[in-house]
């Protein structure tokens, strides 16, 4: 009868009997109860605070952006269409803001506007500001501004060509008469003094000459309301007023700075402004998307992202370096247990495959703590406010959002790491040799 050289494996059944035994047998043992645990519980506990911090810092710096960016959008444009070429202005043209809405499906509306950089001076004190002509009838659909004025009953319709002053400043000779009005950012009005109702005057930063030599062009203005958008730059430096009283001022009739464009997607404001531009390039003009005033920023913001994932990487790394090093160690320790499996028929690679596994299981449970421990903390941070955040969230919690794409990865991520980190340990056991390994003990 011929005799089958091939040996009986015990196969994956013994590779699990080990995996539990090694796992979580041994912690009920009298001898060395201790030992086992620490050395099972210190990479668990090491990858589950990364996975933890990776998790709750990246949602939290998530939700940060992402509030920024509705701040932003709430208060610019999606797009302006400008010229070409340097800070000039465009021919007011009632037939580019017919077309181009045809040119995008994605374009809501468009509105005219002009800047200019001007004084405004109170009784009390003058103050640099932006003043911003809106078209009165476009401009609340295409800014969607409505939101931010402190007075609900505030529209930019009701932007009018006078107004009267009222009589309760300190200087009662500039108080009375009739005015246009403006809407201004509340921290302009709190440095200025001022309130809504009362008279300021515009002053331009681009004197005339006239027939005493070189004087500014000044504008008496009363406050119609006043906004808070949450950003500092739009609440202490910018004014709105009407396209036509803006023109005037600036001795600009029939120009305009741009044509702001409201998009149905925000975030798709690049590509709808490569497909403006084609069109656009014949007459001069381009589109300039919110993503190209605000790239400084958003790279600032990506830098930022790709820097704290990097650091909490590395967190999630030392603790696969603990998997190596307590492996190592049970390899060593258990180097006869090794060799006697190896007699009775285990094969190198079984003895890999089981070291690989407890790499694994070890990453595995890290993860699920890890998140598990995260997501509960978030939940505690998003709901508690934060005195350090009163100003910019008051009466909430830190903001939060959860990118479950991250998520993913980082736990594919840690548990790739944590199969790595049990290569060497595998190398380690699969180089024992059982008959050197037992006649040395035995010995």
């Amino acid at each position: 009868m011929a005799h089958d050289p091939t040996p009986l494996r015990p196969g994956l059944a013994a590779i699990l009997f080990l995996l539990k035994r090694y796992l979580f047998s041994s912690w009920t043992a009298r001898k060395r109860k201790s030992q086992a645990a620490f050395g099972v519980a210190l990479p668990v506990v090491g990858i589950a605070v990364g996975v933890c911090a990776f998790t709750v810092v990246l949602s939290v710096m998530g939700g940060f952006v992402q509030g920024l960016k509705k701040r932003l959008l709430g208060v610019e444009p999606h797009i302006e269409v400008v010229v070409r070429e340097g800070f000039g202005r465009i021919p007011a043209q009632a037939e580019l803001l017919r077309r181009l809405p045809q040119l995008s499906n994605q374009i809501v509306s468009v509105s005219p506007f002009i800047k200019s950089d001007v004084i405004v001076q109170s009784s009390r004190k003058p103050m640099t500001a932006l003043l911003w002509g809106v078209d009165t009838q476009n401009a609340e659909e295409v800014m969607r501004f409505n939101s931010y004025f402190l007075n609900s009953d505030s529209r930019f319709s009701e932007l009018a060509e006078d107004a009267e002053a009222e009589t309760s400043l300190q200087d009662e000779s500039q108080a009375g008469g009739t005015f246009p009005t403006l809407f201004a950012g509340e921290k302009l009005l709190n440095v200025l003094d001022s309130s809504v109702g009362d008279r300021l005057t515009l002053i331009s930063t681009q004197p005339d000459e006239g027939l005493g030599g070189f004087a500014p062009t000044q504008q008496p203005v009363v406050v119609a309301g006043a906004f808070h958008t949450g950003s500092m730059t739009h609440d202490s430096k910018v004014i709105f007023a009407r396209l036509e009283l803006v023109q005037k001022f600036m001795d600009a009739p029939g120009e305009w700075s741009g044509i702001q464009v409201a998009l149905r997607e925000p975030l798709e404001a690049e590509t709808v402004a490569l497909q403006l531009n084609e069109a656009l390039k014949a007459d001069g003009l381009r589109a300039k998307p919110w993503t190209e005033s605000n790239k400084a920023l958003l790279k600032a913001l990506r830098l930022e992202r790709w820097g704290m994932s990097f650091v909490l990487y590395m967190v999630i790394l030392v603790g696969c370096f603990s998997i190596t090093i307590t492996l190592v160690l049970a390899v060593r320790r258990k180097a006869r247990e090794m060799a006697i499996l190896r007699s009775i028929g285990l094969r190198r690679v079984d003895l890999g495959l089981l070291y690989l596994l407890k790499g694994g299981i070890i990453g595995l449970v890290g993860v699920v703590l890890g998140l598990g421990f995260g997501l509960l903390l978030l939940q505690v941070v998003s709901k508690i406010p934060l005195s350090i955040i009163e100003d910019a969230y008051p009466g909430h919690g830190l903001p939060v959002l959860v990118s479950w794409s991250d998520v993913i990865s980082v736990s594919l991520g840690s548990l790739l790491l944590s199969v790595v980190a049990a290569i060497w340990p595998a190398l380690e056991v699969m180089r024992i040799d059982p008959v050197e390994t037992l006649s040395d003990r035995a010995a």
